[in-house]
Parts: structure tokens; sequence; C-alpha cells
């Protein structure tokens, strides 16, 4: 026996009551059927029982006292219209008032349709004379993709910066965050503390947290139940996860962000680095904002991760590296995640076709390879969501933002320069472009790096948390992931085609992008 929910009539007229035949499995003890209408409303449910027998016939517009009808006033028929029945496992949480918040976290066993009419439908006779009709044309017009706009990460530069605006001059600890001219790391401190307590607030609690801001707008409540519940550890009691993704710092350390900043550094100390030394003429004066952060810096280098630190990191959460002189031989990382680059880089190759399917009016798009793919990568990224995972991520992403902070800095562009007429969206971004063109490592801007850690972490979020390998979980619930996402995926695969040079619409490429940059800046110097 399968799970099951059939209505006996597919159209019958609105003073009928429809009869529902319904079978569930054994593994479910408790079920709830419901009537939806073409507005994505409930207008009739019931939880029951399975008992023994597990098959059932219902008959719904019966003035019973344990169906639940939307409006308790409405007589116990259903209006003209089109309607939907779903099977859910479990108790809805009547509690709520919308559809989403009441079965969005059940699981959809199965679904089927009816249609209520005003008259009965005549049916034709062979002695009818009567025309069929003139015949008609049908149009077929492909709606184009609806304008959403990329839910910007929950940490972010901007967002940061905003945050320690508003908390400053509050008689906090941040106060001292611009304050100069003054001697000492006061600035720096109250910097690396803001960001550390504003990454730490940033969690995840349910899957429309991940959502594109405005793809839910307008559409059916059911829309929403199509996305799979936040997976939680089995003796997590609430969804309480962090916000960010340690991908986002990997791609912004290829892309440069910690090697300007230690060159700078370097500098500021008097040290000289391997190689090239262009930044002899770099001088800080004493009466500057920016003196008192990079002393401050340097003083708490102690209490910083360390390239290392992080690189090993990289390696068992998505078998990514890097290459460098601080880089750890392979030989002592005792476990490295090989197979999420293939299972990412093979989820966003599907996704492309599905689109390619989804945009051909001749052919019907098939979503169940993308679920399986993402299935797979669920569970890749589950097995590296151990030990450090979660610390890591969110204490190097504050440490990150200190570093943004004190790159954003006037006077550091007025020492490095940069090209004012390119639209750079974040003020740190320029320095960093003109430190790789100064060092000659890289001619790939820094704002692709960008969009591939923003991006990158926004659909990794979605597939580590989701609970894609659940049973529940199908081709449905993979389709209005990819729409969903569907401009996030298309421009995660071009910054890589720009970053690498390798196309991940046309093949699923998984050599490691650490070999693919070295290759591409084979012509200039890489930074360690």
């Amino acid at each position: 026996m399968s799970n099951q929910i059939r209505p006996q009539y597919e159209v019958l007229v609105a003073s009928d009551h429809q009869i529902l035949e319904i079978g569930v499995e054994s593994a479910v003890d408790t079920f709830t059927w419901v009537v939806v209408d073409s507005r994505g409303k409930a207008v009739v449910h019931r939880t029951m029982d399975r008992g023994e027998s597990g098959e059932f016939s219902v008959t719904v517009g019966a003035d019973e006292k344990d169906e639940l009808w939307a409006d308790s006033s409405m007589e116990r028929h259903f209006p003209q219209g089109d309607y939907r029945v779903r099977l859910y496992h479990g108790a809805p949480n009547l509690r709520n008032t919308t559809y989403s918040g009441q079965f969005g976290k059940l699981d959809l066993l199965d679904e089927d349709a009816f249609s209520v009419v005003s008259e009965p439908q005549q049916s034709a006779t062979e002695g009818d004379d009567s025309d069929i009709g003139e015949p008609f044309r049908v149009e077929l017009v492909r709606g184009g993709p609806e304008a959403v706009t990329l839910r910007s990460s929950p940490v972010s530069f901007q967002g940061f910066s905003e945050y320690l605006r508003k908390r400053q001059h509050e008689g906090g600890p941040f106060d001292k965050a611009n304050s100069w001219p003054a001697f000492g790391d006061g600035p720096y401190r109250a910097i690396r503390d803001a960001a550390r307590e504003y990454v730490g607030r940033s969690t995840v609690h349910s899957f429309h947290d991940l959502v594109p801001a405005g793809y839910l707008e307008g559409k059916l409540d059911e829309t929403a139940a199509q996305f799979p519940r936040i997976g939680l550890p089995r003796d997590a009691k609430t969804a309480y996860l962090p916000a960010v993704e340690l991908l986002y710092n990997y791609w912004l350390e290829q892309g440069g962000l910690v090697q300007t900043l230690l060159e700078i550094l370097a500098r500021f100390q008097n040290r000289r680095n391997r190689g090239r030394a262009p930044l002899d003429r770099f001088d800080v004066t004493p009466l500057m904002p920016l003196r008192n952060k990079l002393w401050g810096y340097a003083e708490d280098e102690v209490h910083r991760m360390t390239v290392r630190r992080r690189a090993v990191e990289y390696e068992y959460e998505y078998g990514l590296s890097l290459i460098g002189r601080a880089v750890p031989r392979p030989s002592t990382v005792v476990e490295r995640r090989h197979g999420f680059l293939e299972a990412f880089h093979q989820v966003l190759f599907l996704a492309h076709r599905y689109f390619k399917e989804l945009d051909d009016l001749t052919v019907q798009a098939d979503a169940f390879p993308l679920y399986r793919a993402l299935r797979d990568c669920h569970i890749v990224l589950s097995q590296g969501t151990q030990n450090q995972y979660g610390e890591m991520a969110v204490a190097a992403r504050a440490e990150f933002l200190v570093m943004q902070s004190i790159l954003a800095e006037p006077q550091m562009r007025e020492f490095l320069g940069g090209r004012p007429m390119t639209p750079y969206p974040e003020p740190w971004m320029d320095r960093v472009d003109a430190m790789k063109s100064i060092q000659g490592w890289t001619d790939v801007s820094i704002m692709h790096f960008n969009d591939l850690a923003v991006i990158g972490e926004q659909l990794v979020l979605t597939i580590r948390l989701g609970s894609w390998a659940d049973t529940g979980v199908n081709g449905t619930h993979a389709a209005t992931w990819a729409q969903a996402f569907r401009s996030a995926i298309q421009q995660y695969a071009a910054a890589y085609r720009t970053a690498t040079g390798v196309d991940l619409s046309r093949e699923p490429n998984a050599q490691p992008p650490a070999i693919l940059l070295a290759r591409r800046a084979s012509g200039g110097r890489a930074p360690a």
C-alpha cells in the first residue's frame, strides 16, 4: 500500500459532496487531509489516526463536527472553482493563521485535484446534431523570469558598517571605533568586538530566511510549503544554526583580501617580505585613525586564526585547498571532503540543464536528477558539519569584516590609489585590486571573487541546512529551489567562469579551483 489520496469525482456540482479515497502506509501513524482552493487557502481539513486498516473513505461536505472548515458560517459544500486535495504526515499547527504556517512543516505524501461547476455537464450523444464549434488557436507564451532580488547575506560588510554606525554614540564599548587622535589599540578592539557580536547574532531559523527577497510575494501559500524543512541535529530542539559558511572566506582568500592586508601590515612594521617591495613609500601619519587600527591589528595577531588553520578547515568541510608557503602539507590533513566539489558542480550543471528544459515549451522539465544531486551534495556537506563547523565560520567571518573595515579607510585609497571610475560595490574592494596590480598577482577583479563568496555561501547554506535527504522531499522541492535561486545559480557560474575559465553550465568540472587559479595566474606571481 502506498500513501495516496484520490477524489472520487473529478468534476462535481456545487451542491454535491465529494468523497475522498485515502490510503496510508503503516509507517504513518497520524495524517491530515486538506482541500485547498485556487487561491492556495485551506477550505476544509481533518486530522486522523491510521488505525489498523490504513484505508479510508471520507465524505467531504457532510455536516461533521470533526471537520475544520475555514469559515464556520459557510454552507457545508464547495463553491464553484478548482480545488486540490493534499495528504500530509502529521497534524497541522492550528495556532498559525496562514497555510504555510499550518502545513509548511509537514511532509506532503500525495495530492490530486477536482473541479466544482454550477451546473451538471451535458455529455454529447450520437443523435446530437449540434456543431462541434469553430476551430481555435492556442498560442504558447513564454513567461519571462520573475523579478526577484538576490537576498544579501545576513552577514555583510555593508550591514556591519550600518550596525556599527547605529551602535556608536550610545555610551557603549563601540564608541571608540572611530575616535582619534588616540594612542593604543582601543579603536581596533572596538571594531573587533563589534564584528564578533554582529556575526554571532546572525542565525537561520527556517528555510524562508534563505529564500531570495521578493520571491514569495504574490505567490500562493502552497509555494512556501514546497521548500524543504531545516534539518536539525538529532539532539537539537530549535532551529538555531549559523547563517555563514566558511566558503565565503575561502573565495575572498583566493581573491587576495588576506594577503593584501598582510603586505600592508608588514610594511607598517618595517618588515620586508620575500620578492618585490613596492610598498617602500608606505607611511601612516600618527594623526590618522588608520594608524590606531593597524597597530591594534598587529598587536592582536596571536589571537587571530592563521592561514594554516583556515586551510585545513577548508579541506575538512569542502575539500578545497590553498596554494602557498603558509599552507600545511597534504599529508598533515586527517580528513578531506573529496566529494563536495564534484557534487556541488553537478548541482549547478543539472540546474542549468533544468532551466533549459523549463524554457523549452515542447518538453516537460524533469527536476528529479537535480533533486538527486541536491541530496547527494547535502549528504557530503553533512559529513563535514562536525567539530569546528559553525564556530570556525563565525570567528573567521568576524576577522574578515575587520580586515575589510581597515582596508575601507580613506587613507588606504590615498596611498594605494585605484581606479575611481570602476563601480566597486564596497569601498574595500579597490584597495585589493590595486594591491594585486602593484604586486603582479592576477588581473581577475576581487568583485568576481566576492560574487563567488556571497552567492556560493547562499547556495551552500540552502543545501547544507535543507533536509534534502528526508523521504518526503522530491523533485517538486528541487524544482522550486531551482526557480527561486535561478539568478543566483547563473551568476555563480558566470563568476566562476570569469575567475577560473571553467563553464559549469556546460560541464561539472571537478578540478580544484586553486589549481585553475594558479594556472591562470602563471604569467604573474600568485599570492602565497
